[in-house]
């Protein structure tokens, strides 16, 4: 069956089974051959296809998205873009600058949505690793529960105490982040420019 680049973003917005097999079977294997191509393997080009997929369903859910070129061109332009950022990442390009805004439109914040979702596998990652009491004050702050709020549930002597525990499962969160990914620069998971 043969959909148009609307229905296309519309089945992926709405996580239509359909859809989603539609999309590999019409990107995965360009993509797939660029990757390997480009110092990639198969895992590599898995790994991209769902970033990619993932980058435009955010794109595609914002209603200012438009789309100026064919959604194959589009999807192409974003896995050329972030796979050029892992290999630069990797060290791969041997010092050799890339100029990111030749392969995309200067008004698209695609790196920004592929760090962010990088940022949030890491934290997903590493707050499963926390105890349960952290995870559940980490769970209730991000909920924006009030810190007397947060006291009353988990059955906690006072706020002071909450604050403390708050800031000690945070920080214990960022610090093991940090011993693995260097580049964290401070508590709030902000990354050191490079």
């Amino acid at each position: 069956m043969h959909f148009t680049d609307t229905e296309l973003l519309k089945g992926l917005i709405s996580c239509n089974d359909e859809i989603l097999r539609a999309y590999y079977g019409l990107y995965f294997k360009g993509i797939r051959r660029y990757v390997l191509f480009n110092h990639g393997r198969e895992e590599d080009a898995r790994d991209l296809f769902q970033e990619v997929l993932l980058v435009i369903f955010q794109k595609a859910r914002d209603e200012s998205f438009k789309l100026n070129c064919s959604l194959g061109t589009y999807m192409f332009s974003v896995s050329r873009l972030l796979w050029l950022k892992e290999l630069n990442r990797r060290k791969r390009l041997n010092d050799k600058q890339i100029d990111l805004n030749e392969y995309i439109d200067n008004e698209t914040d695609i790196i920004e949505i592929a760090e962010y979702n990088e940022r949030l596998k890491v934290y997903r990652q590493f707050f499963e690793k926390l105890g349960t009491d952290c995870r559940m004050v980490l769970t209730l702050f991000l909920e924006g529960k009030t810190i007397a709020e947060i006291t009353a549930i988990m059955g906690y002597k006072s706020d002071q105490y909450t604050r403390n525990r708050r800031y000690r499962c945070k920080l214990t969160l960022i610090n093991r982040i940090r011993s693995v990914y260097s580049d964290i620069d401070d508590i709030n998971g902000n990354y050191k420019n490079n």
